[in-house]
């Protein structure tokens, strides 16, 4: 038993979930290593990546049909897109609204695939106004 406590304390010592950043209108913005995770339900398809600071942002992306590495387009038609950056929130409003995420690499954790790639958008608040996202990247280390 007394065996088991140091491998246990080693584990829960392990804080990092993954990484996520990206520039919005050319500042850029990078996700706590806690709250950084792209992944997918195995059985489903059905694809995720979410990230948050705690300072200025939080994001959560959904999409369907995630098959392998390869490019999935997020649109206000097929998928989910949000992006709370510094108390204003940005989504899919408009037909020509996108995040493209490209899937670089994936691997196996139990049911769920860690993911790890790039992504890029065209978002809009309520207002009208638009953000353009760029040099997105993260991966998935554990979940």
């Amino acid at each position: 038993m007394l065996a088991i406590v140091p491998a246990l304390s080693q584990q829960a010592a392990v804080k990092s979930n993954g990484y996520l950043s990206f520039q919005c209108n050319g500042i850029l913005y990078t996700a706590d290593t806690t709250h950084a995770r792209g992944y997918a339900v195995k059985q489903t398809g059905t694809a995720f990546l979410s990230a948050a600071n705690s300072q200025n942002m939080v994001i959560n992306m959904q999409w369907e049909k995630l098959t392998g590495p390869g490019t999935y387009l997020i649109t206000k038609a097929a998928g989910k897109a949000e992006f709370t950056i510094n108390h204003k929130t940005f989504f899919l409003k408009q037909s020509e609204d996108y995040v493209k995420v490209i899937i670089s690499s994936i691997k196996q954790q139990g049911p769920f695939l860690l993911l790890k790639g790039t992504f890029e958008g065209q978002l809009y608040d309520k207002n009208g106004n638009r953000i353009n996202i760029t040099h997105g990247k993260f991966e998935t280390i554990h979940l």
